[in-house]
């Protein structure tokens, strides 16, 4: 009797492995193929690298905000605007320049105008 359960079971383990091995294992996520798809579709629209950063600076201090801008980035400086509100006796540039040179430029206008308060810092959507 004992025999019988014995053979039974190692009948069935049998089965289980034969049945494991004969499937092929799973690869791990990383190696898994993925179809491929369509270019169009995963291909995102290529916007500009140029960002927009605006900065506010005392009114006394616009000019030379804007000279230390024009020495760091020279021809590369692109479409800026200086608002001024006479009240709060505060300008602000909005300057729009590579967005690789943007850290750059932040840094010169600290070491130039020490009170320059930095607002939003945007990439612009153009193709």
């Amino acid at each position: 009797m004992q025999t019988h359960e014995t053979h039974r079971a190692a009948r069935a383990l049998s089965k289980l492995i034969s049945n494991t091995h004969s499937k092929a294992a799973p690869r791990p996520a990383s190696a898994q193929r993925i179809a491929p798809q369509r270019a169009s579709r995963l291909a995102a629209p290529r916007l500009s690298s140029t960002a927009q950063m605006v900065v506010r600076v005392a009114t006394r201090d616009a000019e030379l905000a804007r000279r230390a801008l024009h020495r760091m980035l020279g021809s590369a400086l692109g479409v800026h605007t200086i608002d001024i509100d006479r009240r709060r006796d505060l300008a602000c540039l909005h300057v729009e320049l590579d967005r690789a040179r943007v850290g750059e430029a932040m840094s010169v206008l600290i070491r130039t105008v020490e009170s320059a308060e930095f607002g939003a810092v945007r990439l612009l959507e153009r193709a």
